[in-house]
């Protein structure tokens, strides 16, 4: 027994004797930009089991079921599950219990050997749905982000952020965890603390975003579907971005469940979706501001240049027509851009064509992506002749410049894109890349 097996009895005695317990580090708080928090932590209780210290596994489900409002087929579901770890590894059973469930299983911790009740911090988005694509959510790691060398230090069953400000910021936000090594009897029941690790709270982050101004454009777009982002352009500060429909992220905070899932995944209206930064739309007459600049630039026009608007365009063998549908008359630059005179931006738009207007949409920023720190953005799409040419093999048709100098045709583009696009024509021409975290 000493001599053969004896590392292994040595072993087997002290993970008998001593059980380490992990003390999760608290997420770092997340603020707005007057220091108010936006996003912080609770204290919560998970339930493990040590299978080690259960003599019989079978006689405990009865009891852990009622203890924990569980059904005995998905505890015992569960207890499978963990076949495959180390005994001397705890087993989670359940996260988050309820007050009740708590006291139930102090009350009846004797009878229940191997049972072990950890006191952890769960994330809390107080405000419910408020940002919540730029906040994000958390979700337990999986095998492949295990395998990746940001996450070395996390083991199976953390949470970690799987989208938006959660998961770009992890490595800052999570924190280090501390520990405590606890001795305990034949019984798996504990007799005293060793030693003990305290964690290190993860970083706070100070975001660019007004609560105030957050809360005013939420309540704007209650029950609509759109985004709104508001920049301030004298820096590329977002202070405010919302996206409808929207979502809870206190759903995946506490493990959400398959019903939950299933009903945002399957909604038609994608409430998951980031429409601010993802969703791409015809920039309509916003776009006429990339006109104007072509044109000047291009000396198509000058600021005194005025063209007729009688309500309708006659080009080739369609009409093209005007939003005001008795016209605006003889109109000069300035009078076109604030009444959004589409008969003035088609005279202009065809002497420019579709090349040069895209010339200068691009280098005003559409068309790719912004550099907005949490990334998942989409381009967006600026078309030219050569586009079409290769996208579907047909020549562009000069009508289809009219409907570009609008904004409509093939052009695509996100609201970021425009904010910050118009950031840059207000500001005296600095394009800044949009910015989230202060610091």
């Amino acid at each position: 027994l000493q001599i053969i097996k004896g590392d292994y009895f040595k072993n087997l005695s002290e993970n008998n004797r001593i059980r380490i317990q992990e003390i999760p580090a608290p997420r770092g708080i997340i603020y707005d930009r007057e220091a108010l928090p936006l996003v912080d932590s609770f204290p919560s209780f998970d339930v493990s089991l040590f299978r080690q210290d259960v003599p019989d596994l079978q006689a405990l489900i009865p009891a852990l079921s009622r203890a924990l409002s569980m059904d005995s087929e998905k505890l015992r579901a569960r207890l499978d599950g963990g076949r495959g770890t180390s005994p001397f590894q705890p087993l989670k059973l359940k996260t988050d219990i309820t007050r009740q469930e708590l006291a139930m299983m102090e009350t009846r911790r004797l009878d229940m050997p191997g049972i072990m009740v950890d006191a952890v911090i769960r994330r809390n988005y107080p405000y419910g749905n408020l940002a919540s694509h730029l906040f994000g959510y958390l979700g337990e790691i999986n095998q492949e982000e295990l395998e990746r060398e940001e996450y070395l230090n996390h083991k199976i069953g953390y949470l970690v952020g799987k989208f938006g400000i959660e998961q770009k910021f992890e490595l800052d936000l999570m924190g280090e965890n501390g520990g405590r090594q606890i001795e305990v009897n034949a019984l798996g029941r504990k007799v005293r603390v060793l030693e003990n690790l305290e964690p290190n709270p993860g970083n706070n982050l100070f975001l660019t975003l007004d609560l105030e101004l957050q809360k005013t454009v939420e309540g704007a777009m209650a029950g609509k579907n759109g985004a709104v982002v508001v920049m301030d352009p004298q820096s590329g500060d977002i202070l405010a971005l919302a996206s409808k429909p929207d979502f809870d992220p206190n759903l995946f905070a506490r493990g959400i469940s398959p019903e939950n899932w299933k009903s945002l995944t399957a909604n038609p209206d994608n409430p998951l979706q980031n429409r601010a930064t993802q969703g791409q739309y015809p920039p309509g007459s916003v776009f006429k501001i990339v006109d104007v600049t072509a044109g000047l630039e291009e000396k198509v026009i000058a600021p005194e240049t005025t063209f007729h608007c009688s309500g309708v365009l006659q080009f080739g063998n369609r009409e093209y027509h005007c939003w005001k549908k008795e016209g605006h008359g003889r109109i000069g630059l300035r009078q076109a851009i604030v009444e959004s005179c589409d008969v003035y931006f088609y005279q202009l738009g065809v002497p420019l064509g579709v090349d040069r207007i895209a010339k200068y949409a691009l280098a005003m920023g559409l068309g790719r992506t912004t550099g907005f720190p949490l990334g998942q953005e989409k381009a967006g799409l600026i078309p030219t002749s050569a586009w079409k040419m290769k996208r579907f093999g047909v020549p562009w048709q000069a009508g289809e410049t009219l409907s570009t100098a609008i904004g409509q045709s093939y052009n695509l583009t996100t609201p970021l894109q425009i904010a910050a696009t118009l950031s840059a024509m207000v500001n005296g021409g600095k394009y800044y890349q949009p910015r989230i975290v202060r610091s």
